[in-house]
């Protein structure tokens, strides 16, 4: 089990790198979309379009290396109570990443379906590019499936023993 969790980790590791690459891009391309219409007075015409997938698709590949690192928001009074009521903060705790953990494989399944119908449909931007909605959908469900993984890892180290057995 020790294992799974150190690829599990690993892997939201590695998604919050591709995360920050995707925003590099972005800004990449937004900064030569300014030059270019400075310099040459002309215009990309997919910069707007595809800096916006770039942004979800960061959005979602970052949300398990958010979790990994405590970087969601979180309530500081449980923190401060862990002291006075460390098994109630406990059960509270487990409680928290069971619920969060359902709401991600809940995400996971509606990306998936929204994934899942574009590439069947073959559906197709309405932008100058034309891209296929599936290719930017299909990082969707992979940064919600993750962070489901990350939330049962969160979910195993607060066991009594505080960490996950191999």
């Amino acid at each position: 089990m020790k294992r799974i969790s150190t690829g599990i980790e690993g892997l939201s590791t590695f998604l919050g790198g591709a995360s920050g690459v995707c925003l590099v891009i972005a800004c990449g391309l937004i900064i030569a979309e300014i030059a270019n219409r400075s310099f040459f007075h002309a215009t990309f015409y997919i910069v707007d379009e595809y800096s916006g997938y770039l942004m979800a698709i960061s959005s979602f590949l970052g949300l398990s290396f958010a979790e990994k690192h405590n970087g969601h928001i979180r309530m500081e009074l449980i923190d401060y109570l862990q002291d006075r009521f460390p098994k109630t903060i406990l059960l509270i705790r487990q409680l928290c990443y069971i619920l969060a953990a359902l709401f991600a494989l809940y995400l996971t399944m509606v990306t998936w379906k929204l994934f899942f119908s574009s590439y069947m449909g073959n559906e197709r931007s309405y932008q100058v590019s034309e891209t296929l909605l599936a290719i930017p959908q299909a990082f969707l469900p992979l940064g919600s499936f993750v962070l489901f993984l990350q939330y049962v890892v969160n979910f195993l180290k607060t066991r009594p023993e505080g960490q996950v057995n191999g």
